[in-house]
């Protein structure tokens, strides 16, 4: 008998959940141990990239749902970790979405993430009203081609980890309503380089201990309403900052101190920069790409020990000045891409 099939049921399901689940469920040919075992695996990963959408892709996709239904109906583990989905094709849809997620929850899943790729407005899904309201769900992970619909009653009591990346949002409140409804969220990501955002995001949590916001949006010349934009932060848990904003509308940023924050990173094209920067006087790391003065305001960075600068934006030797003139603690300074 070989070695790995005397290893113990616990210790192969930990094997198989490194595998892409098309790849679990061909074990089950291997002998009689391994006929049911896949049925108990604990994290599931669905890519219907596996799929050849060249010739009928209805025919193709329609192969792809019934094979995850099948799997679904079959699964016999009481609890599920993780469920992904990495759908390209155009053809999913809110309903396909809302079966699988649904039995998600009913498998009492701790970690779901959603990979769209295929970007497209009008094939755009919603995501299921009682996903919003699941108090056992730890992780959730959204990308690209998914409209958030939040309704007004929001219970994510347990999640902690929130990633949502170039989506879409039903109204300009759906974001704010998705937020409040999550007492206990310790990370949160947020990416608006692409697709529908709302002008005004409140980001005020207490819980939150690492927070990303990134804008990497490009001008094309093109009119667009995106304009006025409100940053307003409250974290005042926060340890670690990404803040890339690099496309300047006349937006606000406005923040209250961060006493825990320890490392941050911030490239910001802003003509006041200074309410961000005065939230960061806790800091002991700071990556800085700056595009805005900031000679006129006072501030002590008292805490900053490390300081990467970069050296693209104009007269950027005077940002250096100011940040060597205002850290008193300094130890290591490194200057990038310096003009």
């Amino acid at each position: 008998m070989d070695m790995i099939s005397n290893l113990s049921d616990d210790l192969l399901l930990k094997i198989l959940s490194q595998l892409p689940t098309k790849d679990v469920v061909e074990t089950m040919f291997l002998s009689k141990r391994w006929k049911f075992l896949w049925m108990m695996v604990p994290k599931l990963d669905y890519d219907d990239s596996v799929y050849e959408y060249f010739d009928d892709e209805r025919v193709e996709y329609r192969v792809f749902r019934e094979y995850v239904d099948r799997f679904l109906v079959l699964y016999k583990s009481p609890v599920l970790e993780t469920l992904k989905f990495n759908l390209g094709c155009w053809l999913s849809t809110t309903d396909d979405m809302s079966t699988w997620i649904r039995f998600a929850i009913a498998r009492r899943v701790r970690e779901l993430e959603i990979y769209r790729s295929f970007d497209a407005d009008d094939y755009s899904f919603e995501l299921p009203r009682c996903l919003y309201t699941f108090e056992k769900l730890v992780v959730l992970k959204l990308y690209k081609s998914i409209t958030l619909d939040v309704p007004r009653e929001v219970c994510l009591s347990s999640l902690k980890v929130l990633h949502i990346l170039s989506v879409h949002y039903k109204d300009k409140n759906s974001l704010r309503r998705l937020l409040s409804g999550c007492p206990v969220l310790e990370e949160l990501v947020i990416d608006k380089s692409e697709g529908d955002y709302p002008p005004s995001l409140y980001v005020i949590m207490n819980s939150l201990e690492r927070l990303s916001i990134l804008n990497e949006f490009h001008d094309t010349g093109e009119e667009t309403s995106f304009v006025d934009e409100k940053l307003v932060m409250n974290v005042p848990s926060l340890k670690y900052l990404n803040y890339v904003d690099i496309f300047d509308l006349g937006h606000l940023c406005s923040s209250e101190n961060m006493p825990e924050l320890v490392e941050a990173n911030v490239k910001l094209v802003c003509e006041s920069p200074e309410k961000l920067m005065r939230s960061l006087t806790s800091v002991k790391r700071l990556s800085l790409c700056l595009y805005g003065s900031m000679l006129q305001h006072h501030i002590e960075f008292y805490q900053l020990i490390r300081l990467e600068l970069c050296g693209c934006g104009p007269k950027w030797w005077n940002l250096l000045t100011w940040m060597l003139q205002s850290s008193p603690k300094l130890q290591f300074l490194k200057l990038n891409k310096v003009l």
